[in-house]
């Protein structure tokens, strides 16, 4: 099979007139971009800490929890007591008695989580307690 009148045609020829600018732009927009999302992409990479550090980290958190728990009750009472709802302060006391205790059970288990789970290696993720230590 042969081919005839077959001709080579430049890359301004092959375009159709005024495209061949805006192809142009876009090549060089398309490699600035990439250009400047390699050469920003380490920077905004934290490195992973290492295995005694993090364990360092959830270990001592863990500990701090499991020490501090018995305190979220009255911490969790002062807090529903300083809302001004329209409820009595004995409604808002017992609400946060009940509130602080789940909190504190809340705070216990993540501490002993933590404690016993410091060894596995691995990224731990954080804890739903707000704040992640009372100290």
């Amino acid at each position: 099979m042969a081919v005839k009148n077959f001709k080579f045609v430049s890359p301004k020829e092959a375009l159709p007139k005024g495209q061949e600018r805006s192809m142009k732009v876009k090549i060089t927009g398309l490699l600035f971009i990439s250009l400047w999302f390699a050469l920003l992409s380490p920077a905004y990479a934290e490195p992973e800490p290492g295995y005694f550090t993090q364990l360092g980290r959830t270990f001592t958190r863990g500990v701090k929890n499991i020490v501090s728990f018995p305190w979220e009750i009255p911490l969790t009472v002062k807090e529903y007591d300083g809302k001004t709802n329209g409820n009595s302060r004995a409604i808002r006391d017992m609400a946060g008695v009940v509130d602080g205790t789940f909190r504190s059970l809340t705070r216990l288990g993540c501490g002993l989580w933590d404690v016993v789970f410091a060894f596995v290696p691995g990224d731990q993720d954080d804890l739903p307690l707000k704040p992640q230590t009372l100290f």
